[in-house]
């Protein structure tokens, strides 16, 4: 079962999500926490000089490093007819995948 998550993008409240769901997530698929790219807008207009560390990634990655049987990795395009090599997402690495 893959979990999504997108409420309050606080890391607290994000490390309360995944504690409270992490179990509902089969081997094999994801508990994605929305809005990982947080970090990198902490300094552009309107951004929170906050979000630098207080962030959905933060807690994936913290919560990865807790919890072996999840891997900060994000899923391989299906489909790919362009140069780049990496995908662009608003959700980098806050994907967290269930060995």
């Amino acid at each position: 079962m893959l979990v999504i998550l997108d409420s309050d993008h606080s890391k607290a409240h994000v490390t309360r999500e995944l504690h409270a769901y992490h179990s509902l997530v089969t081997k094999g698929s994801y508990i994605v926490s929305t809005d990982g790219l947080m970090q990198d807008l902490h300094d552009v207009p309107r951004g929170d000089k906050g979000w630098n560390t207080d962030n959905p990634a933060a807690a994936a990655r913290e919560f990865a490093a807790a919890h072996p049987e999840f891997e900060i990795r994000q899923p391989d395009w299906p489909f790919n007819e362009s140069e780049l090599t990496k995908n662009i997402t608003g959700w980098p690495e806050a994907w967290l995948y269930r060995k």
